[in-house]
C-alpha cells in the first residue's frame, strides 16, 4: 500500500487498530541526514503500545496505568519513495500475542474523542447551567445508550473544565477582556471600562451594552443601584443599574464588578457610567451604605438620592425586637411611615411615637429620623419615581443571576451570563411590544377614560390603572368647597383592616374649565398613574376624556423608541468558527429533515441524497489533497501559536473559602451576626435584663458595647426567647 503523506499512513493504521481492538504509537522516525536543517522524515515505525517487555515495581492492584507490556510484535513500517513521491508500507506484522477486543477498544482513552456535535451540545448546556451528568445522559439517549458513545462522562467534565473554564486568574481576566473586545467589534457603541491599582492589578470593571445605552434615553429618569450580590470565586461584589421600562418591568442599564465597597470605587463606577449614558438620572435608589452615599454626593450632586425602605423596615425586628411591646411598637411605626398625609404630621406623630414607647435613647431610630428625607415616602410624594420605593428590582435581577452562577464562577462566566440576561430581557420586551401591537378590544361597560388609556398605554400599565378604576367603588365624595376658580373636593376612601372598615380622607383640587385635578396623595406625581380619588372626582363631574397631560408618553405603546432598533451585542464567538458553522449546518438540516420524516419513502430519498453528497465531498477532498501533496508530503504536522495579545494587567486574586459557601446576599452576613450577638448577650446577661445591639452602618459589624438596653420581667422574656427560636428555624 502507498499513501500520499505520512499523516495519512498514521491515520490509516490507527483506524485499523481501533477496529481490531488495540492502540498504536509512533516508535521512531528517521530523518534525511544530508539535510539536517529541513528535518525531512524518510521512514517511520508504528508499533502497538504493549510491545516490548518491562516490569513495574508498583503493585498491580494499586497501579494507576493497568496496561502492561506483552511483547506484542504487531507493527507497521512506512518508507518515503522519492521517485513516486509517496509513502510505502515496507513491513507489516498483523499477529498479536494476546486476544484483541474491538468492543473494549472504544473505552481506551486514546480513542475517546468528543464529536463536534457533542462539543456544541456541551457548550450550549453549560451556558444554560445544565449539569454535566444530565448532558451526558442526553447525548447517550441520542445514540441508544452509553455503549454507543465514543467518550465517557469524565471526558464531558474535562472538556468543560479545560475549554469552558479558566483555572488561571490572569487567563480568566484575559477571557473577560476578550469578551469586551469582541462586543466592541460587533457594535462600537458597546462601552466598557477597567480600573487598575498602582500595581497594575484589576480592581473594578464597568460595561454597558449598546441597547442599554439607547434605552437609557427613555428609562433613565429613575434607576436602582444595588451591590448585595457576590457570586464569583474572586469575591467581587456585583452591581447593576436597573430602570423601569414602558411596561413597568425591570430593564438593565449597566453592570459593574467592584473591587471594594469604598467611596473611591463607587465614585469610579458612577463617573464612568454617567460618561457612558450621557447624563445623570433624576433619582437613584440605594441601600444605606455610607460609601455609596458619599460617592453619590460627590459625583451626582443634582440627583435625588433615596434609601431602600424595605431594608430599613426589615431591620426593625433586630433593632427593636427586644422591647416588651415590640408588636404594638412595630405596628405604630409602620402606620406612621406609610400613612402619614403630610411631612408635618409625620414629624409630630414620630415625636409622639418616640415618647410613647420611651425610645429617646435609641441611636438607630435617632439616625433614621435625622435622615428621614432619604427614606420616608411622604418626603418624595411630589417627585416621579416610576413606582419604585426599594432596590427590589435590582435584587430581582440578581436573583436571575443566582440561578446560573455560584461562588466558584469565573469572570468569563459572569459576563456570558450577563449576555444571556440581555437576550432574555430583550426577547421579553419584544414579546410585550408584539402583544400590545395587536390592538385592543374595549371591555363591556368600560368608561371613556378606560378606553382612552387602553388605546394609549401598554397592557401592563393599563391593568395598574384599571385597579384604580375599580377602587372608585370604595370612594365617596363627601364635601365640595369652591375656592376661586378651583373646587376643593373631599373624598373618603374605605379600606378594611382585620375585617373592620377604616376611612381615609383625601382632598382633590379640581378645575372645571381645564378639567385638571390634583390629589394630595400625589400618586400621579410619584408613580405616573392616576389615583382612584381623582378618577372619582372626574366620574362625579362626568369627565369622559382626561387632559393630555395625564397621559404620560413614558407608559405609551405608541411612542417609537430608538433602542428597539438596536440589537443586543450577543456574543457568538465563545466557540471556534468551525463549531459555529457546524451549528448553522445542523440547523439547516433540521429544517429540511422535519418536513420529510413523516413518510418513509421521502426519508429514504433524503438519506440517499446525504450519502451521495458525502461521497462527492470525499472525492473532492481527495482531489484537493493530491493537488497539494507536493507541498505537504514531506512535512510533519506541528502546532502553531497565534499572535495573541498579552495584556500586562493582572487578574484579581481568588478568594478561598472553607466549608459551605456563604449566602449570596451580603445582608445575610449582617442578619447572622445580629442573631448570634443577641443569643450571646442573652446567655451571658442577667435573666431580667437584655442589651440590644446597635449599629449605624450598612452591612457592618455589630458594636462590641451595647448602646441601648431595656429592663423587662421574666414573663416577657419568654416571648423574646420564642422570637429567637423563630429566627433559628428561619
Amino acid at each position: 500500500m502507498s499513501f500520499g503523506s505520512l499523516p495519512l499512513a498514521q491515520k490509516f493504521y490507527a483506524n485499523y487498530a481501533k477496529k481490531v481492538g488495540f492502540v498504536t504509537k509512533i516508535r521512531n522516525t528517521n530523518f534525511d541526514k544530508t539535510r539536517k536543517e529541513s528535518k525531512i522524515p524518510v521512514n517511520q515505525s508504528i508499533y502497538y503500545t504493549r510491545e516490548g517487555y518491562r516490569e513495574s515495581r508498583v503493585n498491580a492492584a494499586t497501579r494507576a496505568n493497568r496496561i502492561t507490556a506483552t511483547r506484542c510484535k504487531a507493527r507497521m513500517y512506512v518508507v518515503l519513495d522519492n521517485e513516486n513521491e509517496c509513502w510505502v508500507v515496507s513491513r507489516l506484522e498483523l499477529r498479536h500475542s494476546h486476544p484483541c477486543s474491538a468492543e473494549k477498544a472504544v473505552h481506551y482513552h486514546e480513542y475517546r474523542e468528543l464529536t463536534m456535535h457533542a462539543k456544541c451540545v456541551i457548550t450550549d448546556n453549560d451556558e444554560a447551567v445544565i449539569r454535566p451528568n444530565k448532558t451526558y445522559l442526553a447525548l447517550a439517549n441520542e445514540v441508544g445508550g452509553s455503549a454507543n458513545l465514543g467518550f465517557s462522562e469524565k471526558d464531558v467534565r474535562n472538556y468543560i473544565t479545560r475549554n469552558l473554564r479558566c483555572s488561571d486568574d490572569n487567563e480568566d481576566f484575559q477571557g473577560m477582556m476578550n469578551y469586551f473586545v469582541r462586543m466592541k467589534e460587533i457594535n462600537p457603541n458597546f462601552f466598557y471600562a477597567i480600573d487598575v491599582d498602582d500595581a497594575n492589578k484589576f480592581r473594578s470593571a464597568l460595561w454597558v451594552d449598546a441597547r442599554c445605552r439607547a434605552s437609557y434615553e427613555y428609562y433613565g429618569d429613575v434607576v436602582s443601584f444595588d451591590t448585595t450580590y457576590r457570586r464569583n470565586r474572586h469575591g467581587l461584589p456585583f452591581a447593576s443599574f436597573v430602570g423601569v421600562n414602558h411596561h413597568g418591568k425591570s430593564t438593565l442599564l449597566g453592570c459593574a464588578l467592584l473591587g471594594r465597597e469604598e467611596i473611591p470605587s463607587f465614585e469610579w463606577v458612577f463617573t464612568h457610567w454617567v460618561r457612558c449614558v450621557g447624563s445623570a438620572p433624576r433619582g437613584i435608589i440605594t441601600d444605606q451604605c455610607k460609601a455609596m452615599t458619599g460617592a453619590i454626593r460627590n459625583v451626582l450632586p443634582d440627583t435625588v438620592h433615596r434609601w431602600c425602605i424595605w431594608h430599613i423596615m426589615k431591620k426593625s425586628q433586630f433593632k427593636l425586637g427586644g422591647y416588651a411591646r415590640y408588636g404594638e411598637l412595630h405596628a405604630v411605626m409602620n402606620h406612621i411611615v406609610w400613612n402619614s398625609p403630610s411631612t408635618e404630621s409625620f414629624e409630630s406623630d414620630w415625636a409622639g411615637f418616640i415618647k410613647q414607647f420611651k425610645l429617646g435613647q435609641n441611636r438607630w431610630l435617632a439616625d433614621l429620623y435625622a435622615n428621614r428625607r432619604k427614606w420616608v415616602p411622604i418626603f418624595f410624594k411630589s417627585e416621579f419615581w416610576a413606582g419604585m420605593r426599594s432596590t427590589q428590582r435590582s435584587e430581582s435581577m440578581h436573583a436571575f443571576y443566582g440561578g446560573y452562577l455560584h461562588c466558584k464562577s469565573v469572570l468569563v462566566q459572569f459576563v456570558h451570563e450577563y449576555d444571556n440576561v440581555l437576550g432574555t430581557k430583550e426577547q421579553k420586551e419584544l414579546e410585550d411590544d408584539a402583544a400590545d401591537s395587536k390592538g385592543f378590544i374595549p371591555c363591556i361597560g368600560s368608561t371613556g377614560i378606560e378606553r382612552q388609556f387602553q388605546q394609549e398605554y401598554t397592557s401592563s400599565m393599563f391593568r395598574i390603572l384599571q385597579l384604580e378604576v375599580r377602587k372608585k367603588t370604595d370612594c365617596v365624595v363627601r364635601s365640595i368647597e369652591k375656592k376661586g376658580d378651583t373646587i376643593s373636593i373631599t373624598v373618603d376612601e374605605q379600606k378594611f383592616f382585620w375585617g373592620k372598615p377604616v376611612y381615609h380622607t383625601f382632598r382633590v383640587d379640581f378645575d372645571p374649565l381645564s378639567q385638571k385635578g390634583q390629589c394630595e396623595c400625589n400618586k400621579f406625581e410619584s408613580a405616573g398613574i392616576l389615583c382612584c380619588h381623582t378618577l372619582t372626582v372626574w366620574s362625579y363631574y362626568r369627565v369622559d376624556i382626561v387632559p393630555s397631560c395625564y397621559v404620560l408618553p413614558r407608559w405609551s405603546k405608541n411612542v417609537i423608541r430608538k433602542h428597539t432598533y438596536v440589537k443586543s451585542s450577543h456574543d457568538v464567538a465563545r466557540s471556534d468558527e468551525s463549531n459555529n458553522l457546524f451549528r448553522h449546518l445542523c440547523s439547516e438540516f433540521y429544517n429540511v429533515a422535519q418536513e420529510f420524516v413523516a413518510c418513509d419513502e421521502e426519508a429514504a430519498i433524503l438519506r440517499v441524497a446525504l450519502w451521495d453528497a458525502k461521497s462527492k465531498l470525499i472525492d473532492y477532498r481527495a482531489s484537493m489533497r493530491s493537488n497539494t501533496a507536493a507541498a505537504s508530503q514531506n512535512t510533519v504536522p506541528t502546532q502553531s501559536t497565534g499572535g495573541a495579545v498579552v495584556h500586562d494587567i493582572q487578574g484579581p486574586s481568588r478568594v478561598k473559602t472553607k466549608g459551605r459557601p456563604k449566602g449570596k446576599r451580603l445582608g445575610a452576613e449582617l442578619d447572622k451576626s445580629i442573631k448570634k450577638s443577641m443569643q450571646k448577650r442573652n446567655r451571658k446577661s442577667h435573666p431580667d435584663e437584655v442589651h440590644l445591639p446597635s449599629d449605624n452602618d450598612h452591612h457592618g459589624s455589630l458594636n462590641k458595647r451595647c448602646e441601648d438596653s431595656t429592663m423587662w420581667n421574666s414573663s416577657e422574656g419568654g416571648g423574646f426567647m420564642h422570637l429567637l427560636n423563630s429566627f433559628r428555624h428561619i
